[in-house]
């Protein structure tokens, strides 16, 4: 990454990153650092893409952050308990309900 310049940033799911690396890895060799993540992508990507990225408008129309959205979809959450250390540092929404009921929709 050296001389490579940051255009622009945004929360991205695993199984969004899984797929941006499928795609490099079909048009050109990957570095060993490269292929490392992408076994790591494929290993811990739970939900396909398309769900993900439907889970996520769902997320955000409750009134989540893209970051916490991301971090919910990535980590699928099955209790209060566990929405309770996703959402450590910041206040637990009141519609934990909701949110948990979304999830067990993509599970």
């Amino acid at each position: 990454m050296i001389g490579k310049e940051i255009i622009s940033e945004k929360y991205t799911t695993i199984a969004h990153a899984t797929e941006i690396m499928d795609e490099r890895a079909d048009f050109d060799e990957l570095s060993y650092e490269h292929g490392c993540s992408l076994d790591y992508l494929r290993k811990f990507s739970t939900i396909s893409k398309e769900d993900a990225d439907a889970m996520f408008e769902q997320l955000v129309n409750l009134g989540l952050t893209e970051k916490m959205a991301v971090k919910i979809i990535d980590l699928l959450p099955e209790t209060e308990e566990d929405l309770k250390i996703i959402f450590y540092r910041v206040d637990v929404p009141e519609n934990k309900d909701e949110i948990l009921e979304v999830v067990s929709k993509f599970k």
